[in-house]
């Protein structure tokens, strides 16, 4: 079981270099290359995944990952491509469910998603608490609470020797500042696992193209390995009508999916060395912080004259408002 591992280790060992049994890492931000196992702890965070400690105990979100990851692993290194045989329903299902964890396991999913929820509550909170006098929670309230650390201690403490148009001018102030952050806990991140069913379900019943990298190449990888691509700013997600799914299952096969597809088929179409190295770049574009390669020469023609000061690992919320419409989208 991995607890907090953001790219599963079995998948990242099919990019292990034979003889020395180690990936060639790409670092972005350090414009650097380093060499380091499929269990290198670069590829987890602490407490991120779905665990808030590192206790053993059952925990229902981290069993349902540890099953998608084993059964569809499985199911990505026995394709298949001389036969090119279509997959039977449960490999189909057990692998729709490995494309919806990894798309929303990454840091840069959350990345996001903290960006959109932080963008709206902001958006509302300060639309709601347009003055001081607009806070509706009284010095008294506050004091009931139970402090839970030092900081809250100290805190409370400040607020007793307060007025309470003191207290409301200060939070009014902290809560229209650049102080003021919002995002979701690990635990309230770990929930989407639990809904993947919705996203499975529904890749399952899309068409599937495997392509696949002709002999001396192959395709790279990332630590965020499942994007989606869009010809416009508009909606990005993975069952986004206008979108192009891509995920590299494997050194050999890349995955594209697009939405508007469906037939319930694999199709398979080998590329040539220019139409894989198009798609490697998509790849490294959509990086989070780093690529990973089998080959060191590959990764560093790949990227040579990559911009790495200006790469941005995540997207941005961006607010458009219009009379009383309203609309958050990431961009």
């Amino acid at each position: 079981m991995q607890k907090h591992h953001t790219v599963q280790s079995k998948y990242l060992a099919q990019w292990m270099n034979e003889s020395k049994r180690q990936l060639n890492i790409y670092l972005i931000s350090k414009n650097e290359y380093i060499e380091r196992g499929p269990n290198w702890k670069g590829f987890w965070k602490k407490n991120y995944n779905i665990l808030d400690s590192d206790k053993k105990k059952f925990y229902l979100p981290e069993k349902v990952t540890e099953l998608i990851d084993k059964q569809g692993i499985e199911v990505i290194k026995n394709i298949d491509i001389n036969s090119r045989n279509q997959l039977d329903g449960r490999k189909r299902g057990a692998l729709a469910f490995y494309i919806a964890l990894q798309y929303i396991r990454t840091p840069r999913f959350r990345e996001e998603e903290d960006k959109f929820m932080e963008e709206t509550i902001k958006f509302f909170m300060r639309k709601d608490v347009s003055s001081p006098d607009k806070f509706k929670i009284t010095k008294e309230e506050v004091l009931k609470h139970q402090p839970t650390n030092e900081k809250e201690k100290i805190a409370l403490e400040k607020i007793s020797a307060m007025t309470e148009e003191e207290i409301n001018q200060q939070s009014f102030d902290f809560i229209h500042s650049d102080d003021f952050h919002i995002k979701l806990t690990n635990t309230g991140h770990s929930k989407q696992i639990l809904k993947i069913d919705r996203l499975a379900i529904k890749l399952f019943e899309l068409q599937w193209l495997f392509i696949i990298a002709p002999n001396k190449t192959s395709f790279v990888t990332s630590d965020n390995p499942c994007f989606t691509i869009s010809p416009t700013k508009m909606h990005q997600g993975i069952l986004s009508p206008n979108v192009t799914v891509f995920f590299p299952l494997r050194p050999d096969i890349c995955i594209i999916i697009k939405p508007k597809l469906i037939s319930k088929k694999e199709h398979f179409l080998e590329l040539d060395k220019r139409g894989v190295r198009e798609i490697n770049k998509l790849i490294l574009e959509n990086s989070y912080q780093c690529l990973i390669a089998k080959d060191r020469m590959h990764i560093e023609n790949l990227t040579k004259n990559f911009d790495y000061k200006n790469h941005k690992k995540s997207r941005d919320t961006k607010v458009y408002q219009k009379g009383d419409y309203v609309m958050f989208n990431v961009e």
